[in-house]
């Protein structure tokens, strides 16, 4: 993702503004917003806020229509900047990131969890900090963390309960329940209750990724978990994540990674 910052700030005066967005907006409101509505580019439904909604973040693109008014309990921090990746979609609060050929959709506004709130200002001062220090590496140190504070907003968030669950999530939810990486695709599927041909369909239509791809993603990071806690050996690891040799182990972290498991044990400092 190219990111580039136009200008970050921290708000705490109390306001009432309407403006139309000449860069992304990338927002954390914390307090003291009586209201905030924002039109897309061009018009078209508003996403309509208060107070009630915070704590939150943004991410809303040029061209947008924003009419707000902050009172006296007022914080709110917001990074200015260019991302030419970011397609706002007509007539919509919402937007498309291109990434790797693929088009990531989101909302405007996502709520975080209360006790989210003050990590997440900790880190937006950060960037505010490093920005104004006007030093080339802190400035581009400021942008790879503004990424990630982007990353927020594409989080999934957590899966619902599996009662009233999309067949993709009733997938996923299954997926991620088999930690020991014991069943099939099929057998799976058929917990989550549709054939695995129309599963497949659906959870590459909500995810953008095969759920083939999701669980070997699913199960590396299982093996690098153990590979840090450092307390199995390769073959008891490759029998926690439901290999039966520990080649098909180096096999499968070569392949996903360019290295063995015993290479990146010791690049952790630790024997193999």
């Amino acid at each position: 993702m190219q990111l580039e910052i136009v200008h970050p700030g921290r708000y705490t005066a109390p306001e009432t503004f309407v403006q139309t967005t000449l860069f992304v907006h990338v927002g954390l409101c914390l307090g003291g917003l009586d209201y905030m509505n924002i039109a897309p580019p061009g018009g078209g439904e508003q996403l309509k806020l208060t107070g009630a909604a915070a704590p939150f973040l943004t991410m809303i693109p040029p061209g947008a229509h924003v009419d707000f008014r902050f009172g006296r309990k007022r914080e709110n921090w917001v990074i200015q900047c260019r991302m030419p990746e970011l397609i706002p979609v007509a007539g919509a609060c919402r937007q498309q990131l291109e990434q790797d050929g693929s088009l990531l959709c989101f909302p405007y506004m996502r709520r975080i969890k209360a006790g989210h709130a003050l990590p997440l200002r900790e880190r937006f001062a950060l960037v505010v900090s490093l920005w104004q220090s006007g030093t080339p590496a802190n400035r581009i140190a400021a942008e790879w963390m503004t990424v990630g504070i982007c990353g927020e907003m594409f989080a999934e968030e957590e899966p619902p309960d599996r009662e009233g669950t999309t067949p993709a999530a009733r997938l996923r939810l299954a997926i991620d329940a088999d930690r020991g990486f014991r069943k099939t695709l099929a057998e799976l599927s058929r917990e989550a209750g549709a054939s695995a041909g129309f599963l497949r369909k659906c959870f590459r239509r909500a995810y953008q990724l095969e759920p083939a791809e999701y669980r070997a993603r699913r199960r590396l990071g299982r093996i690098m978990e153990l590979i840090d806690r450092n307390e199995l050996s390769l073959k008891e690891i490759a029998e926690e994540v439901g290999m039966r040799h520990v080649t098909h182990l180096h096999a499968f972290v070569r392949e996903r990674c360019g290295v063995t498991p015993g290479e990146l044990q010791k690049q952790r400092g630790r024997s193999s």
